[in-house]
């Protein structure tokens, strides 16, 4: 059977009809739904598929591949997985960036609920050992259950982020991890169970309404992974916290379906469900085919089946996504602190009690603040919360906030475990620097009755202490102010978060702290500044129409690798190309009369070994990524004595442009110093 018409103008449009710069802007992700049924009955149709994405990999401009879970139909039987195996390797094969999550079927004989739990099968075949050697597989969870890969297009890195079946905590808790370190990079998450369509089994009728799956359902189906986790606490303590989240895919439920909701920056993100088992031949081998256009900030989506060779028509299957993709990433340093993740153990919580005076309660679940924790009708003893955040200003070298470092924003999260009840008076809460040192073991009395007066700074924030919607309980807060005066010298001594202090409501709050059993509901701080390490000069646009870009991640030690690379982008595909520095300063002169582009580093200057720019030849979508401590350790520099802390160094971006040699072939230039 021949293509379908539209296909045929789909891979038309992606490869023949966009200009070169545009081109760079446009690319396909794939999504792989369900394959359990074609694991065992229909293992041609599994193979088909992945063999048509590596066909179409050029045509579409294929940067990377979702598999939805469910992989297979037994998680238990060696056959479905080898079937399974053999398809997914024709990925490898091509070295085609992919990601693979664990559906219930892969983590349970059967895939029912109450089953024997045996993740070893799937981190068998799909564990991270399968991708050692892969530069775009970066990283697994301690359990090797869930993982993350980063795919380049258009000049953004991406993040594909694969995670268990029922997002068990101990694994969001490590993806929380990933992503408060990558908040420069746009993440498609992909898990498993999570969206459903009931309305199309009941005519329509909303017995139970399409959407997240709903609590009642686990009464009877249950969660598949210890410590799962239900689909509204899914998005609520995790989707939805991470601003660099644009899009959750799913599959388990047989339907088509999407929706949209909102982060806690009011952004959308955008839920998409494609799940096709119960079609004839275990699902007809139908795929999503997602098309980015970063220049027109929009995802065309499609549903085509390779076995068929037809496309989904229907609304449900055939639709566009609106994504502005720079609201999901942030370019400035972001510090995110949270008792537990990435290694934090610096918060400092407590609360201090009128009623209690000589108590303290720092290793307590919950710290109050209540204008009356005795709840008298006849006199008032008053509750203070006391949250802190050490080790938070010094060096960004050490993952502090540097020192005299201007604050863009910080924003400190808690979660209310319980709000007022009787909001009759004022349910507004109050939040101050606090001015005196304290500790956990802090009370009422060795605080000197309580804080007030010189003890606290101004007011900070107000927030209400009345849950709306009543199943809310994330309360954000703007403290920059604070975060600032600490970066500028002020002692760090947290904050005091207080109830009204002329007239209350006789009712209180109470916040989880950082002692609580889940990890995503600890008070959090999130902090971006400005940077020390900048970009200078212009760089020229090519006769391609690319220009080029230098940018860097990761904290420059010249002690232990940090994770620090230099990467150029946009730059002529399949050009030699390669990054070079001076430890002189910066300089701008032209490269050469009429020239479009700047020489912006002194000499004397040390190349890095050239490399081929990759991308598609004569796009802009090349790039050039150096890991630098990694580089000195294979090439010492030739520029006289090592590196050390504090030097400056200058990186510039060299390729080459065949159409106009030596004019228009350099980026913009980059400064950073080095840190011990």
């Amino acid at each position: 059977m021949k293509p379908s018409t539209h296909v045929s103008n789909l891979i038309v449009l992606a490869a023949l009809a966009l200009a070169p710069a545009a081109r760079a802007q446009s690319f396909t992700v794939i999504g792989l739904p369900d394959t359990q049924n074609y694991s065992e009955f229909f293992p041609a149709i599994f193979a088909q598929q992945t063999q048509w994405v590596v066909d179409q990999r050029a045509a579409l401009d294929i940067r990377y591949v979702a598999h939805y879970g469910d992989v297979v139909n037994h998680g238990d039987r060696i056959d479905e997985w080898t079937n399974a195996d053999v398809a997914m390797s024709t990925l490898d094969l091509a070295n085609l960036p992919y990601g693979v999550t664990a559906g219930n079927h892969d983590i349970t004989p059967s895939g029912s609920a109450g089953t024997s739990y045996i993740p070893q099968f799937f981190s068998s075949y799909f564990g991270p050992q399968r991708f050692v050697g892969r530069d775009w597989y970066r990283g697994a969870s301690p359990s090797g259950m869930s993982s993350w890969q980063t795919f380049e297009a258009g000049g953004v890195t991406f993040i594909g982020m694969h995670i268990e079946c029922d997002g068990a905590l101990r694994e969001l808790e490590w993806a929380q991890g990933v992503l408060d370190a990558n908040r420069d990079k746009p993440v498609l998450l992909t898990t498993h169970r999570y969206l459903q369509d009931a309305e199309d089994y009941t005519g329509g009728v909303p017995l139970v309404a399409s959407g997240r799956y709903p609590d009642i359902w686990y009464s009877f189906e249950g969660v598949y992974a210890p410590d799962g986790v239900r689909s509204d606490e899914y998005f609520d303590w995790f989707i939805r916290r991470n601003p660099n989240i644009f899009m959750v895919m799913c599959g388990h439920f047989h339907e088509e379906y999407r929706q949209t909701s909102q982060n806690v920056r009011g952004k959308t993100v955008h839920e998409v469900l494609a799940d096709y088992q119960d079609d004839p031949n275990g699902g007809d081998g139908w795929l999503r085919i997602y098309r980015f256009d970063l220049g027109a900030n929009r995802i065309e989506v499609d549903s085509y089946s390779p076995y068929l060779q037809q496309f989904r028509t229907a609304a449900e299957s055939d639709f566009a996504l609106n994504v502005q993709f720079s609201d999901y990433l942030e370019t400035r340093p972001t510090l995110v602190l949270q008792q537990g993740v990435n290694g934090y153990a610096g918060t400092q919580d407590t609360w201090i009690n009128q009623a209690s005076p000589n108590t303290s309660y720092g290793q307590d679940g919950m710290r109050v603040s209540d204008d009356d924790t005795l709840n008298s009708f006849f006199s008032d003893s008053r509750g203070q919360a006391l949250i802190r955040f050490d080790n938070l200003v010094g060096n960004a070298c050490s993952g502090q906030i540097p020192s005299g470092a201007t604050v863009v924003s910080a924003t400190l999260s808690i979660q209310i475990a319980d709000d007022i009840d009787t909001p009759l008076f004022n349910p507004d809460y109050f939040v101050h620097r606090v001015l005196v040192p304290w500790s956990e073991n802090s009370t009422w009395n060795s605080l000197g009755s309580g804080l007030s007066g010189g003890e606290l700074s101004p007011l900070l924030a107000t927030f209400s202490g009345d849950n709306s919607p009543d199943a809310d309980g994330l309360r954000r807060i703007d403290v920059t102010a604070a975060v600032q005066a600490w970066a500028s010298g002020a002692p760090n001594y947290g904050f005091a978060i207080l109830p009204e202090l002329i007239s209350g409501n006789d009712d209180g709050i109470e916040i989880l702290t950082s002692e609580s059993g889940n990890v995503l509901l600890r008070p959090r701080l999130e902090v971006v500044y400005q940077s020390s390490t900048f970009t200078y000069c212009t760089a020229g646009t090519t006769t391609s129409g690319c220009v080029p870009n230098i940018a860097a991640q990761g904290v420059p030690s010249v002690a232990a690798s940090s994770g620090f690379t230099i990467r150029a982008e946009q730059l002529e595909g399949q050009r030699a190309g390669l990054i070079f520095y001076g430890l002189s300063g910066a300089n701008a002169q032209a490269w050469q009369p009429g020239s479009s582009s700047f020489l912006c580093v002194k000499g004397p200057l040390q190349r890095t070994i050239a490399t081929n720019s990759g991308g598609a030849s004569g796009a802009c979508d090349g790039a050039i990524e150096l890991d630098w401590l990694a580089y000195l350790a294979a090439a010492p520099l030739a520029l006289g004595e090592p590196f050390s802390a504090n030097t400056v160094v200058n990186a510039q971006c060299w390729f080459r442009d065949p159409s106009a040699p030596g004019t228009t072939n350099l980026s913009n230039a980059l400064q950073f110093t080095t840190c011990p």
